[in-house]
């Protein structure tokens, strides 16, 4: 549009401001608010992308330990309750925007080989064995994840897993290469977990997580449930889609 002349020879500055201010609207494009029709197909920052693949490794911290022994034994010592644990999830975006919600699900393993004392009856009788316990559980919830500035991003979920042990024992007294006694089971429980996570470049992400679990496994009649309560915490590398 072409400023009238008479109007800009009586009002030379007001003149000078329209023109400027067409100028200006020209320069300026499309309207930020709206998306323009090739945005959705431009590369996501890694934090705001709707898919993550996640792996973890770190430990497992029970509050209570896993009870292996037989109805009417008493447990003396457990050992140690922290564990190396190992993992991998998967998370999908189902809404976009400020906050995202979605599914996820995964996967995680972890071992212990502990020495055990069991004292029979008023502890008349006290036995030694060797345990080697292997925990798995696969997982599946709803969880949201929210990117924030400087390629951040956090995100927490929940939801019920399927829990798996194995056990397998070995009486001290026992001679070397003496059969080994293996007990495995199933059960269920829950889990909820949170975590953050920083860009590397390109697609990749650095991140810490904290997983809480409260989940049984049976054993049978002659053995006592493996009770599986306590946090996992663990380093998580992401790559995102």
């Amino acid at each position: 549009m072409t400023p009238d002349p008479r109007r800009t020879a009586r009002y030379p500055a007001a003149a000078s401001l329209a023109v400027a201010a067409l100028a200006l609207s020209a320069c300026a494009g499309p309207d930020q608010g709206e998306r323009a029709p090739w945005e959705p197909f431009l590369p996501r920052r890694a934090s705001a992308a709707m898919d993550h693949v996640q792996g973890i490794v770190g430990i497992t911290q029970f509050s209570s330990g896993p009870a292996i022994a037989a109805p009417g034994t008493n447990v003396v010592n457990d050992g140690e309750q922290t564990f190396p644990m190992l993992g991998g999830a998967f998370q999908h975006a189902m809404t976009d925007g400020d906050i995202r919600f979605g599914i996820e699900g995964g996967l995680s393993g972890s071992w212990q080989s502990t020495r055990t004392v069991l004292a029979l009856g008023n502890g008349a009788i006290v036995t030694q064995r060797e345990n080697d316990l292997l925990l798995l559980d696969g997982f599946v919830g709803a969880y949201a994840s929210i990117p924030l500035e400087g390629g951040w991003r956090i995100y927490g979920g929940a939801g019920p897993l399927l829990q798996y042990a194995s056990v397998k024992t070995l009486s001290v007294d026992q001679p070397p290469g003496s059969e080994r006694d293996a007990i495995d089971g199933v059960g269920g429980g829950w889990y909820a977990r949170a975590g953050f996570e920083l860009e590397l470049g390109g697609p990749l992400l650095l991140g810490f997580g904290a997983r809480w679990v409260d989940s049984y496994a049976y054993l049978g009649p002659d053995f006592r449930d493996v009770i599986v309560e306590g946090v996992q915490f663990g380093l998580t590398l992401s790559q995102s889609y």
